[in-house]
């Protein structure tokens, strides 16, 4: 009998170095889906997730805070008053980590904010010197944004790959390796991946729920359509056997992670709400991706409550008609309010209501964002403040990024939004900060608190 040699590949999502960050449902997802293809051709799988959340802080949806611990900034941002921090386990855990499991032929390292590209290099640049013989790719959202910077920094990488680019990557494997893959998943069909191998964790507290790629709108701000061209959409009878699949393993909260979900609601979104207001068992649905408000009538509203949703999240972005009409004209406050209306017919209450308004535009006025703040309030939802992040590929980055107080073309350490790249006399970050208070005050006096 023969015997065929079982390669190891290693999953590694990175620790991240910023100002802040929070794990509001956060999972490295394609990594996941990738070792889970990699195990169906036979491949033996590892995983370390550096970003690991503090358990005793996690809230009861799963979010919760990373462990983190205070470190000096590197160059670019040493001018910068605010605590830098390292978020995720420390480089010596993790080599701990790497210690205590086999050699691996095979690395698979993802990195995710164009801006988190330090910590990613790092662990690219630490598995390397553990592992010289080992095949080390790195892929996800920086490199696909910031191809040409990717290839300058991570060096000691064999193969990047952006996220159109899968038969590269399979070539590469089948090149590097003496074996043929059987199963090659194709991005444009969402039906037939394997389910994410979410089993390598401890325990699984929620899991994500891929539902489409790519969406409709052009949001001058989302660099989706970019990285989306195409929008392919799951059927719900493969997005309900993945569900059930969960529900097997006491899995009981589902995130739902999709641009576009009621796009064509009548054939995907309202059978998959339905579906799951039949389950037998309570669920739990959050929706950290925005619905669009305009795409939500009675129908809809009552099957997402029907369906377990805890919280809707809806998109604003702005009240002022010119600028909402300049990102996308997804909607208008007349919609909004229908919208709104439908919700509370449902038996949503107004802090089951959220709505993101973006804040740190290009040249935008911070009364702008307060008067959206106020709007909200007199409807009695609740508000979320979502600063404004420059993402390359996205009109709003090709036409204002010269106007950056930082290089944020040259540099994507600079495109975080917690530096505030856009801050300009009509809008700085004092009024960033009184508007978080003022929001604040506002959340308390409708009676909304965490």
């Amino acid at each position: 009998m023969f015997h065929v040699k079982q390669y190891r590949a290693l999953l590694i999502n990175p620790y991240v170095y910023d100002f802040a960050a929070y794990s509001f449902w956060s999972t490295p997802l394609g990594l996941l889906y990738m070792g889970s293809i990699l195990r169906k051709n036979g491949f033996e799988i590892y995983l370390i997730d550096c970003l690991q959340v503090i358990e005793g802080k996690r809230k009861e949806d799963g979010r919760g805070p990373f462990i983190k611990e205070k470190v000096e900034p590197p160059p670019q941002l040493a001018g910068i008053r605010k605590r830098f921090k390292r978020y995720g386990i420390s480089k010596e855990e993790l080599i701990s980590k790497l210690a205590s499991m086999p050699e691996p032929e095979l690395i698979l390292i993802t990195s995710i904010m164009t801006y988190w590209y330090t910590g990613t290099k790092e662990v690219l640049e630490t598995v390397r010197n553990l592992y010289p013989g080992s095949k080390i790719i790195v892929g996800g959202i920086y490199p696909t944004l910031c191809y040409d910077h990717a290839v300058l920094n991570l060096k000691k990488a064999d193969l990047i790959v952006r996220n159109n680019e899968i038969n590269l990557l399979y070539n590469f494997i089948e090149n590097s390796f003496p074996i043929k893959l059987s199963y090659k998943y194709q991005v444009n069909d969402l039906n037939w991946p394997p389910y994410p191998c979410f089993d390598l964790y401890d325990k699984l507290h929620f899991v994500p729920l891929l539902t489409s790629f790519g969406c409709i709108y052009k949001c001058a701000y989302c660099a989706t359509p970019f990285m989306y061209p195409q929008i392919v959409k799951r059927s719900p009878k493969d997005v309900m056997e993945e569900v059930y699949y969960w529900l097997e393993r006491s899995v009981s909260k589902f995130v739902l992670y999709d641009d576009n979900f009621l796009y064509m609601k009548e054939k995907y979104a309202k059978p998959i709400l339905k579906a799951l207001g039949n389950i037998n068992k309570k669920i739990d649905i959050y929706n950290p991706n925005a619905l669009n408000g305009a795409l939500i009538d009675d129908e809809v509203a009552e099957l997402l409550r029907f369906a377990g949703f805890k919280e809707v999240r809806l998109g604003l972005e702005t009240t002022n008609p010119i600028v909402q009409k300049d990102l996308g004209n997804k909607i208008d406050k007349k919609i909004f309010e229908r919208a709104i209306d439908c919700l509370k017919k449902a038996g949503f209450k107004g802090k089951g209501i959220g709505v993101y308004i973006l804040a740190g535009l290009p040249f935008q006025k911070w009364t702008n964002v307060k008067d959206a703040i106020d709007y909200l309030s007199d409807l009695g939802v609740r508000a979320h403040i979502a600063e404004y992040t420059p993402i390359p590929h996205t009109r709003l980055f090709d036409e204002y990024s010269s106007f950056a107080r930082y290089p944020i073309k040259e540099d994507p350490i600079y495109q975080n939004n917690a530096l505030f790249p856009f801050s300009w006399e009509g809008f700085c970050e004092a009024d960033l900060m009184f508007l978080k208070h003022y929001l604040r005050e506002k959340q308390k006096n409708l009676g909304f608190s965490d």
